[in-house]
This record gives C-alpha cells, structure tokens and sequence, in this order.
C-alpha cells in the first residue's frame, strides 16, 4: 500500500523562507522588549519604595510636630494660669478656710520656697498637720487635691491619737475623743513678680 506523503509546493517553500528574517526579527523585537520591561520595572520599583519610606517619614514628622504644638500650647495655659509669689499669702488663707469648711483644725503651717532651673518659676512648699474626724480630713484632702490642678499632695502620713479631756479646760478647737491626725505638705509652682523676673534676667 502506498503511503501519500504531502508536497510543498515551491510557492509556500518560497515564502516561508521569506518569512524567516520576519519571524526572527520579531522573537529578537519580543525578547528586547521583555528584557528592557525588567530592567526599567526594577528601578521603578526602587524609587515607589524610596518613595513610600520618605511619605511615612514625613508623616511621623508631621505627626510629631503637631504633638509638639499641642504641648507648646497646653505648657503657655499652664504657665499663664500659674498663681504669682505675691498671690502666695491668699493660697495659704484659702487652704485654712478650705480646712475651716471641713471642721478639721491646722495648728499651724510652714512654708519654704525653692528656685526652680532656669530662675522663670518658684516651687513652693507648704507643710502643716490636721486633726480631725477621719471622714472630715478625707473630704478636707479631696477638696484640696481638687481645688486647683496646680496645687499637689506630695507627701501624707496619718497617726490615730487618742486624746482625754480634762474637766474645765477650754480648747481653741474641741476634736473628739479619739481623732486622725495628718501629716501633709503640698508644693505649687509659682511665678516670680514681673519685677522679681526683670531683676534677675
């Protein structure tokens, strides 16, 4: 049995030989363009992550800088609202009225001043006892932490006496027979006198 091999005319023969420097051109066009689409997809990726790096340090800068302002401006209220060393004598009269209101006694105070770094402010310190009913010195030392931010307990110990009456003594301030009494000093920080700070600049 005769097996048909198919012929190729000369015409086709022709023409794919022809074809051949086309298709050769256009394989060696094809592997250019892959080869030119990685080397300028690398270094643009390099500069999207360069790019990417500079915003996000831009944006914690920009972040930390409106922190900055936020605490520029709650540092010029707080020192705007600072009480003045001459206005110190009224801070000490309303901490014994404070104390009166509560019905807890002071014996008496003690003040000290300490310059602070920089010489702009005073810290100051006021050490005194009160005794009292216990609920009355809680209350007193909550009205007192309350009354002003600027105004801090920095130290407070207490001790429970108990205290016998003797018959026909007067007392300045009757305290029941078994009381509290407290140890507090709190400090605040006070601005010097427009004149004091001209002086010493």
């Amino acid at each position: 049995m005769l097996r048909l091999i198919p012929s190729i005319s000369p015409i086709a023969m022709r023409a794919g030989r022809s074809l051949l420097p086309i298709v050769l051109l256009t394989a060696l066009a094809l592997g250019t363009a892959a080869g030119a689409s990685v080397l300028i997809r690398q270094p643009a990726q390099v500069r999207v992550e360069k790019a990417l790096a500079a915003y996000e340090a831009a944006r914690r800068a920009q972040t930390m800088q409106e922190a900055s302002l936020k605490l520029q401006r709650e540092l010029v209220k707080v020192w705007t609202d600072l009480p003045v060393r001459k206005d110190f004598p009224e801070l000490i009269l309303a901490i014994s009225d404070l104390a009166r209101k509560d019905r807890v006694a002071i014996p008496g105070m003690s003040y000290s001043f300490q310059q602070v770094e920089g010489d702009l402010a005073l810290k100051a310190a006021i050490t005194f006892r009160v005794a009292g009913k216990y609920a009355a010195i809680r209350r007193f030392i909550h009205r007192l932490e309350t009354a002003s931010s600027y105004l801090l307990v920095e130290s407070l110990d207490a001790t429970r006496k108990a205290q016998t009456r003797k018959a026909g003594r007067r007392k300045a301030f009757r305290q029941p027979a078994t009381h509290v009494v407290f140890n507090i000093r709190v400090v605040t920080f006070l601005k010097l006198d427009p004149l004091e700070a001209v002086g010493r600049v």
